[in-house]
Formats: structure tokens, C-alpha cells, sequence
């Protein structure tokens, strides 16, 4: 059956996103302004969408083509290939790509000898570490070894993780100050404590390489949820549904940052997608629980799912949902609460702008008025899906995560997928066969949380 107009150009629009999306790998760092640009375009393309209007009568489930099944089952061979590589190549060097994974297996090393990776003068964050040394050694409490042997002292600490040395690296400060605690505070571990936990279990192995083989778990469980939920949207089009996992398979800031390396936003990811999947399930205490799972793997992007349990009314799903997420940070609160406060709860507002962010070329007022207006947006953008104004769920987690990326001082490319997840939900979304309104019922209707 060939394809129809619609499907093609839904095909096109997938197709236009994901590429335009790829230009951030050839502007990276020191092109902030060129990022910003590509982003904004994309805000652009996301309002036009807003005005695309799928069908509102069809033939009911529509099956995919036999090639695009093809295509599919190899993006998948792909990516399980990718994933054996890259663990198979860390095993044998013993190294995880990149410092997310790298603090993660650190942190956990730290935790299984007792201590605590995100307290006070904890040294977890190696990047932390270089980026502030100078606001360190200006509070008087810089490394008490000579400049040249900070890099090889850090080396050697990663491997035996030496107490004696990371006091020379990071020395209690002889009389506190706001300065000196704070500065003693913040280079601990970045990322919630279940990412921490789930790490911890694989310490005893010895296999640093393991790291990546869960990370690579994890994507294909996002991927998985991902495919229900894009099911759900396409309303049966399975062309639809099945070119947007193909997309989603192939998109390198996934596979690149999640599985080839070890970016930690994959584990908030996935459990936001399943809160999402509940919640189109209508099934709302399952969705507030995988919501605070998925800020408890990461503050960020955990917290921009959570607006979608105000869809409920319902204080009492708030109240689970904090709950749920207490439990996972009390342990922790009553070990050292200013250690993970300052790591996880202020880090975002301690971290300096870098050049992957426009933001970066421009002065601290525009900086600071373009996060107001972001945030003002992404307010906005969900008031007029909580309100029911705004019927598409998958458009506005598109751009409220956009606006979020746009806002943001840092745009490293393993948090595209932040939005890009969503873009091609939204596109499918849009094109998908669409409900006549007087068929249209709500999810506000206080009656499914009682029956779900």
C-alpha cells in the first residue's frame, strides 16, 4: 500500500527535525550563538506544527510497510551493536567515556567504603574540581601540592581513592565561611541517589565497563516505552509510529551520549517516559511514582515532567509524589544535608555558563532576562495544557523542553534528547488521526483517578 500525503509528510517533517537537530555536532563548543540560533528555529517549526491538523476521519489502523519494518529491525541491530562495542571496549581499557559515568562509578566506589559521595569535602566532581580551583586557592584552600602535580594527584586518587591525598587535593578549611564551606560542599556526586544506588550494586565486580552496559540497558528501555507510547499517539498508524522510532534509533545525541558514552540524563529519561506512558494509561498513581523515580535519577530532567500530575486536580497525587520522593532523599538529608543540597538541589545555579550556550556571549542582564522569559514561556505553555486550552500533551512537553534548552547557560548534546524525544511525539502527534470534538473527552475528569 503506498503511502498517503499526510504519512509522507509526516515522514518529511521527522525526517527535517532530526537532521536540523544534527547540526549541533558540527557547532559545539564556542559556537553558543550558532546554538542558540538552531534552537530557535526549532521553537519556530514547533509553533508552526502547532497549526498542523491531522485527519479527523480514517480507515482505522493502518499497517506498516514491510521495508519499514526492515528498517526498523536494523536500526535495532544497530544499536545493539553499538552497545556491545562500546562496553566490550571499555572492558578492556578499563576507562568509561566521559565524566558523567566516570563520577558515577567513582561516587559508588566512595559510597562502598562507607562514605558519603555527595558530603562536605567529598571530591567526586573532577570537573567541578578544574573549573573552581581558582575560586578555592582565593578562599585560601587550594591543593597544598604544586600546580603540575594536580592533574597526575587526581589520577592517582581515582584509582586508589586515598584519603591522605584527597586532603591534599581538597584541605579542610581551618576556619569556615560561607565561601570556604560552600567551595568544600559542591564537588561531590551531581546525580540522584538511585543512579548512585543502582551503580553501587556493581561495585563489588570490579568492572568498570558495567557502567555502560547498564546505560545501554536503559536506552533500550526507553526506547521500548517510547514505542508505547508513540502506539498511543499515531492512533493506529503504524507508518507513523514506526518512522518515529526509527528516528528516535537513529538519533546520535541518543546513541552517541547514552550509549556509546555514558551521559546519566538516559535513567530521568526513561522514567519520565513511563510517567507519561501512565499517565496516557490513566493511571495516575503510577505516573507520580515514576515522576519522582525519575527526579530521583536526576534533578533535571526529572522536574520538567512533574506539571503533568497538575493535569490531575488531585492534592493527593501530589502528596504521593512527594512522598515518594522524600523517601529517596531523606537518607541522604539526615547524612549530610548541606552535601546534597549544594551537589544536587543548587548545583544548576553554581554552574558557570559555558560556550555551548548562547548565553555565554552575551552579558549577565540578557542572560538572566532571556531564563525569566523562558521560564515565563514554559509557565505559559503547561497553564494552557493544565486549563484544557491546549489539548496536545506531546507539543507542549516539546516546547517547554525547547524553551528549557533555550534558557539554560549549558547545552551539552546529551541533553538534546530532553526535547527531541518529544519533537518527534509532537510531529506524530500532529499528523495522526484526530478525534471529531464533540468526541474529545478529558483526562481532567476527577473520576479516573478514583477508577484507573
Amino acid at each position: 500500500m503506498p503511502l498517503s500525503r499526510v504519512q509522507i509528510h509526516a515522514l518529511i517533517a521527522i525526517a527535517a527535525a532530526q537532521l536540523w537537530l544534527g547540526l549541533l555536532w558540527f557547532f559545539y563548543w564556542g559556537h553558543g550563538i550558532e546554538r542558540g540560533v538552531i534552537l530557535a528555529v526549532v521553537l519556530a517549526g514547533l509553533i508552526a506544527l502547532r497549526f498542523v491538523k491531522g485527519p479527523t476521519t480514517g480507515t482505522g489502523p493502518v499497517p506498516a510497510p514491510r521495508w519499514l519494518i526492515y528498517v526498523a529491525g536494523a536500526a535495532v541491530v544497530l544499536n545493539i551493536i553499538l552497545m556491545v562495542v562500546s562496553t566490550t571496549h571499555s572492558w578492556r581499557t578499563g576507562h568509561i567515556p566521559m565524566d558523567e559515568g566516570e563520577t558515577s562509578w567513582r561516587a559508588a566506589r566512595i559510597l562502598d567504603q562507607g562514605h558519603d559521595p555527595y558530603g562536605a569535602g567529598a571530591l567526586v566532581d573532577f570537573a567541578a574540581f578544574r573549573t573552581r580551583l581558582a575560586t578555592r586557592q582565593t578562599a585560601g584552600i587550594g591543593p597544598t601540592i604544586p600546580a603540575a602535580d594536580i592533574d597526575p594527584a587526581l589520577q592517582r586518587y581515582d584509582q586508589h581513592l586515598d584519603t591522605r591525598l584527597r586532603r591534599k587535593l581538597l584541605p579542610a578549611p581551618g576556619h569556615a565561611t560561607g565561601v570556604t564551606s560552600r567551595e568544600t560542599s559542591v564537588l561531590g556526586y551531581k546525580y540522584g541517589p538511585l543512579l548512585l544506588l543502582a551503580t553501587a550494586l556493581l561495585v563489588p565486580l570490579g568492572v568498570p565497563a558495567l557502567v555502560l552496559l547498564l546505560n545501554g540497558m536503559a536506552s533500550f528501555g526507553l526506547y521500548a516505552t517510547m514505542w508505547a507510547i508513540l502506539r498511543r499517539v499515531s492512533r493506529g498508524d503504524m507508518v507513523l509510529a514506526l518512522a518515529a522510532l526509527i528516528a528516535l534509533l537513529l538519533d546520535r545525541h541518543i546513541t552517541r551520549n547514552y550509549i556509546n558514552r555514558s551521559a546519566t540524563d538516559v535513567w530521568s529519561l526513561l522514567f519520565g517516559a513511563l510517567g507519561v506512558l501512565a499517565f496516557l494509561s490513566r493511571k495516575p498513581v503510577a505516573s507520580a511514582a515514576a515522576l519522582a523515580v525519575a527526579v530521583g535519577c536526576k534533578i533535571l530532567p526529572g522536574l520538567a515532567f512533574f506539571p503533568i500530575l497538575l493535569r490531575y486536580r488531585s492534592t493527593s497525587l501530589i502528596l504521593v509524589f512527594a512522598a515518594i520522593l522524600f523517601g529517596i532523599y531523606l537518607p541522604w538529608l539526615l547524612w549530610d544535608a548541606r552535601g546534597i543540597v549544594s551537589n544536587v538541589f543548587l548545583w544548576p545555579f553554581l554552574m558557570t555558563k559555558d560556550s555551548s550556550s548562547w548565553q555565554f556571549f552575551v552579558p549577565a542582564a540578557v542572560a538572566m532576562g532571556s531564563r525569566l522569559l523562558a521560564l515565563a514561556a514554559m509557565a505559559i505553555v503547561w497553564l494552557r495544557y493544565l486549563t484544557g486550552r491546549e489539548s496536545r500533551l506531546f507539543w507542549t512537553l516539546a516546547m517547554s523542553n525547547v524553551l528549557l534548552l533555550l534558557g539554560s547557560g549549558f547545552l551539552r548534546n546529551g541533553y538534546v534528547p530532553w526535547a527531541s524525544l518529544w519533537i518527534v511525539a509532537a510531529i506524530v502527534e500532529a499528523y495522526a488521526e484526530q478525534e471529531p470534538d464533540h468526541q474529545r473527552t478529558s483526562i481532567l475528569a476527577r473520576g479516573d483517578i478514583a477508577t484507573s
